[in-house]
């Protein structure tokens, strides 16, 4: 387990990772408290992290903590020179930090300057390190070395101990790290060893923030060793689903005016599980969607598959993808009006890159007009959805005109006609036969026609609504139209992946002309008003109920199918 930790921490970023996401967690454990992180664009007079307290085990005494943070190993080049510099933030700390930036409550405290790094400080460096530090220690200011061996050693004793971290999920845990070259077994073991330590009931506050911090260091190692081994598959599904199980976690605290203590570190932690998912979820696309979308059926080839069947399937799942990241980014844009105006910008940045990736991936891949599942509502829901946010529905019309065109013409011709079977054998075989009894097993529902039928009065003529009602009629006359809507259960159950509840709407068939769909649908959104008291939603955080919706194949309610009058 320590081996896995030191070459762990080895491999993280100063910036972003070893500062913000794993030494606040592991401070604040091992009894300190943490007075500030670091941030971009301000200067931080050599101090990348500042906290106070006693270390369990090792101070009799309170200390003031000050850390310099470095990435991997500190080599004799990188004491005076280059971007690692060393005795510069040393010097800095000393002549400017001192002086200035410490706080009278802690101005009488005894001083620890740490030289924190993931890795180790290399041979050739240590007698520079050996010679500062005898020279400017006083009895008031000490220096301490904190390398990977002796983080790891800190993250084992007050993280993953045994008495801490059972065996179940520390050994799912390994796994997952032993599996990252493996998306699939990955994320099982990933997702196993989040629903050990990530129960809803915990005894305390305290071992609750112990649970989720363990939850995060141990993500963000499975996260790292996937990084290093390429396979960004895997780092993307497991941090989508840590995100969705942390929220769970916190998701029944109570919304004060003024916040406790633990609610704030409830809410920082949060942050990291979502800014881990975003981190992940942008290496994914830099090296999928936003490297190849310009390029005709690039991103189709790359599936490597001769079967249809593979390439649909792995194209809608990338362009949900896609669509969650945007509408996250989007929320984000929108919701930090205190946040940093770069900082806004590169989020709202982000967001118009996602629509003009998701409109070349659909003009570079045909096959995302013709969706072989029903549930690819899914998809093409959160793509519309975020296409209102930005007031862009005009660009993806044309591409909703196209797959009502081509999924009623599919069944006419009995070829590859989206189904309701999800067994990958059964969608492979499809269509087994052009029998009417077959058309009636494999299109007993439908949650994709009622959606499309819908945005029809924004993008067809009377002929093109027409041709798309007889077509079912003539195909499918007996195929259940619905749409789906949570429950009073839904909140306890839809974050760790339970699909059976929410509520089924059953008569929305095109047959009955839109008037009467939007009818039932408006009389639905009122009777069903348990998607209000969805705890993501009471919170603001409508794209993590989106997020879940796509993780788990529930469909997108109509309550998010159009967003103005």
């Amino acid at each position: 387990m320590k081996i896995i930790l030191k070459e762990y921490l080895a491999s993280l970023k100063e910036r972003g990772d070893l500062d913000k996401s794993v030494l606040p967690n592991l401070l604040s454990e091992i009894g300190l408290r943490v007075l500030n992180t670091p941030m971009i664009g301000t200067r931080q007079n050599g101090v990348d992290i500042a906290a106070v307290g006693k270390v369990k085990g090792a101070d009799k005494h309170r200390y003031l903590y000050l850390f310099c943070i470095k990435a991997g190993n500190i080599s004799r080049s990188d004491w005076s020179t280059g971007i690692q510099a060393v005795r510069p933030e040393l010097d800095e700390i000393r002549d400017v930090y001192l002086r200035s930036n410490i706080a009278r409550e802690y101005a009488d405290l005894p001083i620890k300057i740490c030289l924190c790094c993931g890795g180790e400080l290399e041979e050739t460096a240590l007698m520079n390190w050996a010679g500062y530090t005898d020279q400017y220690t006083t009895e008031k200011i000490s220096y301490e070395e904190w390398n990977g061996d002796r983080l790891a050693d800190l993250m084992m004793r007050c993280l993953l101990a045994r008495e801490l971290l059972e065996e179940e999920p520390r050994r799912n845990f390994q796994k997952a790290v032993a599996m990252v070259n493996e998306p699939n077994a990955c994320y099982e073991y990933t997702r196993a060893f989040l629903g050990n330590l990530l129960r809803e009931e915990h005894e305390s506050k305290k071992d609750q923030l112990l649970k989720l911090r363990q939850s995060f260091i141990c993500l963000h190692a499975v996260i790292a060793w996937a990084i290093e081994a390429k396979n960004l598959e895997s780092a993307y599904k497991v941090s989508e689903i840590g995100m969705l199980f942390c929220w769970n976690t916190i998701r029944k605290r109570e919304q004060k005016k003024r916040p406790t203590k633990h609610d704030n570190s409830l809410m920082f932690i949060l942050d990291q599980f979502l800014k881990l998912y975003l981190m992940a979820s942008e290496m994914y696309f830099e090296k999928t969607a936003y490297a190849y979308g310009d390029t005709p059926h690039a991103l189709s080839v790359a599936v490597r598959s001769r079967e249809p069947v593979d390439v649909n399937l792995a194209m809608f799942e990338l362009l949900g993808r896609l669509a969650i990241r945007g509408i996250w980014t989007d929320l984000f844009s929108r919701g930090l009006p205190d946040a940093d105006p770069h900082f806004l910008k590169s989020l709202e940045e982000s967001t118009n890159r996602s629509l003009d990736t998701m409109v070349s991936v659909i003009n570079s891949n045909p096959t995302l007009s013709s969706p072989i599942r029903d549930d690819h509502m899914i998809e093409i829901a959160l793509v519309m959805y975020l296409s209102q946010l930005t007031q862009s529905e005009s660009r993806f019309l044309p591409w909703l005109k196209s797959i009502s065109h081509r999924t009623t013409f599919a069944l006419i011709t009995n070829s590859q006609y989206p189904t309701c079977l999800s067994d990958y054998a059964d969608l492979l075989a499809h269509p087994e036969s052009p029998e009417q009894s077959y058309l009636d097993e494999a299109c007993v529902g439908s949650i994709l026609y009622p959606y499309v039928y819908f945005w029809m009065q924004y993008m067809a003529n009377e002929k093109d609504t027409a041709e798309f009602t007889g077509r079912l009629m003539k195909k499918i006359p007996n195929c259940t139209h619905q749409a789906w809507f949570p429950d009073e259960d839904s909140d306890d159950l839809i974050w760790c992946g339970e699909t059976y509840h929410g509520i089924c709407v059953t008569d929305l068939s095109p047959h009955n002309g839109h008037e009467a769909l939007v009818d039932t649908l408006n009389k639905s959104i009122e009777a069903c008003t348990a998607i209000t008291e969805i705890s993501a939603v009471k919170a603001g955080l409508i794209p993590m109920f989106l997020t879940a919706c796509r993780h788990y194949r529930l469909p997108i309610p109509p309550s998010f199918w159009f967003l103005r009058a």
